[in-house]
């Protein structure tokens, strides 16, 4: 019987795909070991001979942590693709690979982003995510397709901070002013419940799409009116006068037949 294979399935988006893969009664396989250790992913492919789609969602996804400790955000999000990649090759097997991309790789927009829109990592986190598609194109093996999804912003209760929606959360539960202030509030970006975009994933995998699209909701919010929405009515924002756009153009996966929910 056929399987899905899933790196990085105790991270954020890893355990809300298994969530619904066991709604489903999906079959699948984690990879528990280390990503930047081509050894365990080499024993993992081997041990797991019925493995014909990969979900690749080991990753370092912070912007801030990145920017922190740039050689292991390379290490996880660069050198653990090149890890991968030539484990499949050597396997032997034939693998779908889903790869989760973001909407860093992208320069900021006042126009929706579409897949062909100039590619400038907006943060160190963007650029490892870029090389990283980078190194999956090469591919010419054909035992490999691939779908690179550029995911724009995502949010869940289980988020933990660093992340824009627990750090506010936090930010203003701790706050006894009646007035906050986010930096960034008129900044307009694509939000969407992560479970959705798990929805969005699984149609996806159901199709077996390949190449390289957008997945977000295709709307704009400005970060002020996504704390009204989804944190708090309560306080008076106060925000500086910087403001840019990030919001996905997504026709391409209209086009497919995705619902966007």
């Amino acid at each position: 019987m056929k399987k899905l294979g899933i790196t990085g399935s105790s991270g954020f988006l890893g355990k809300l795909l298994i969530k619904q893969l066991k709604k489903k009664k999906i079959h699948y396989s984690s990879f528990k070991g280390n990503i930047t250790k081509i050894n365990e992913i080499k024993k993992w492919l081997n041990d797991e001979e019925n493995i014909d789609y990969i979900f690749h969602f080991a990753a370092y996804t912070s912007v801030l942590k990145s920017n922190e400790n740039k050689k292991k955000s390379y290490n996880t999000n660069v050198l653990g693709v090149k890890n991968l990649l030539k484990s499949i090759i050597q396997s032997q097997k034939k693998i779908f690979l889903f790869f989760p991309s973001s909407s860093h790789v992208y320069k900021f927009s006042k126009k929706p982003i579409n897949e062909k829109s100039k590619l400038l990592p907006i943060t160190y986190y963007g650029k490892t995510k870029l090389l990283a598609e980078k190194e999956i194109r090469l591919i010419k093996d054909n035992r490999i397709n691939f779908f690179i999804g550029r995911i724009f912003s995502i949010f869940h209760k289980t988020q933990k901070k660093p992340f824009l929606y627990p750090s506010i959360k936090d930010k203003i539960k701790r706050l006894k002013s009646k007035k906050i202030f986010i930096k960034n509030g008129n900044c307009v970006r694509d939000f969407s419940n992560a479970e959705k975009i798990i929805k969005i994933i699984l149609q996806i995998y159901n199709k077996k799409l390949r190449g390289v699209y957008n997945i977000g909701s295709g709307k704009g919010t400005s970060i002020k009116d996504f704390i009204y929405k989804n944190i708090s009515k309560k306080k008076e924002i106060i925000c500086n006068s910087e403001v840019n756009f990030s919001v996905a153009d997504i026709k391409k996966l209209k086009k497919a037949k995705i619902k966007i929910f």
